[in-house]
């Protein structure tokens, strides 16, 4: 009945040996998310500027589907691989792992 629960007094690893702050992986992990928004309202905006001719008409905006597709997958899906990388391994790197 000693030992029931966490009393905070002790850590299995000395405070020496623990991973400080990263500060510039945070700045890159910040940087790439930034511009994984960005890339993402450019795309968004792009396929809306083409898609504005065809509104109230009976055609279907094909190049407005056609750039956001394209644009989501070869260009946003690669910065989202990218920062989901920098996620992990900082991760990695603060516990350890």
């Amino acid at each position: 009945m000693k030992n029931d629960g966490d009393k905070g007094g002790h850590s299995p690893v000395p405070v020496s040996d623990r991973q400080t702050y990263d500060p510039p992986a945070a700045q890159r992990i910040t940087l790439v998310r930034s511009a994984l928004h960005a890339v993402i309202a450019v795309i968004a905006l792009l396929a809306i500027g083409t898609s504005i001719p065809h509104w109230g008409g009976e055609e279907f905006p094909v190049m407005s589907l056609v750039i956001y597709v394209a644009g989501m997958v070869f260009i946003a899906m690669p910065l989202c691989l990218c920062y989901e990388a920098l996620l992990k391994s900082q991760q990695e790197r603060n516990w350890g792992v």
